[in-house]
């Protein structure tokens, strides 16, 4: 492996799967054992399940972050802050450049609402409280590596 694809692989694994991916499309199958295509969709899915974890923990990072703006509930929400934490570390690990384009924040911020919503019983009224469009920006869901942002109570 070059010194630019030992980089590329590094940096940003999944647009390296792509990358290979497409590669090897090129290659012919022939009469060999060799399968290029069903190995070249085998390294996609390697990278777009990356891709479907940094957008899971975005989407879990937003629930929880409305969940401290919007319930007003007191008890759950250094629980609730201790998770961010948590799925932020995860998702530093897995962001890069090429996964961040492909975040689609208002698709996160639509599946988040879905997971807000299951608070409704407990917090009346809560999901009319909610904005239509995500009230994060990404470096806010992302957070810092020295300080965590949370958002204030609304209530």
């Amino acid at each position: 492996m070059s010194e630019r694809d030992e980089s590329a692989y590094e940096d940003d694994f999944y647009a390296w799967t792509q990358e290979q991916a497409a590669l090897l499309r090129t290659l012919p199958g022939g009469g060999n054992r060799f399968d290029p295509e069903h190995l070249a969709e085998e390294i996609e899915d390697l990278g777009r399940s990356e891709l479907r974890a940094a957008q899971s923990l975005c989407e879990h990072i937003i629930e929880h972050l409305l969940k401290l703006e919007f319930s007003g509930l007191d008890e759950p929400a250094d629980h609730w802050r201790d998770e961010i934490v948590e799925w932020r570390l995860q998702l530093e690990k897995t962001l890069t450049r090429s996964i961040e384009a492909k975040l689609d924040l208002a698709g996160r911020y639509r599946a988040a609402l879905r997971l807000v919503r299951r608070l409704d019983r407990e917090v009346l009224g809560l999901s009319g409280r909610l904005p239509p469009q995500c009230p994060y920006t990404l470096e806010q869901i992302v957070g810092t590596a020295d300080e965590d942002w949370f958002p204030a109570s609304r209530t």
